[in-house]
């Protein structure tokens, strides 16, 4: 099963008074990971929308770990969970720079028509494009 590895630094305004990052963070984390394997599948967000489509979040997940700090590296690993005509899960672990990781989770998601906003399938074409990061 592939991956999508993306990274980010974790910036001051996103640190606590304790100063670690706020757990808030860690699903604008998810959505980095998610946007940048949708992107490598060869549709971007905006490709599925412009194609009809929708993939809104139905659920969303997070089990921490190990808390990261003001300007710690945050390495973002997105596998695709499942994949089927109406709904995608999305899978994430946060791990530093040396390989720790520090959270996981996951992300379900439901295929909407745009217009109407209400459940399709999926067209082949992007199911196809996501193929090699399912299990």
């Amino acid at each position: 099963m592939e991956h999508v590895e993306s990274r980010v630094r974790v910036r001051y305004k996103e640190t606590d008074q304790m100063g670690i990052a706020h757990h808030s963070n860690y699903i604008v984390w998810f959505e980095i990971g998610r946007t940048d394997l949708c992107r490598a599948t060869g549709f971007s967000y905006a490709d599925i929308e412009r194609r009809g489509y929708l993939l809104v979040v139905t659920e969303v997940g997070c089990r921490f770990r190990v808390p990261f700090g003001y300007d710690d590296e945050v390495v973002i690993r997105t596998v695709v969970g499942e994949a089927a005509s109406r709904a995608m899960r999305f899978e994430y672990e946060l791990r530093d720079a040396a390989g720790g990781i520090h959270a996981t989770g996951f992300s379900e998601h439901l295929w909407l028509d745009r217009a109407s906003r209400k459940p399709v399938r999926a067209d082949e074409e992007v199911m196809k494009a996501f193929a090699p990061w399912v299990p």
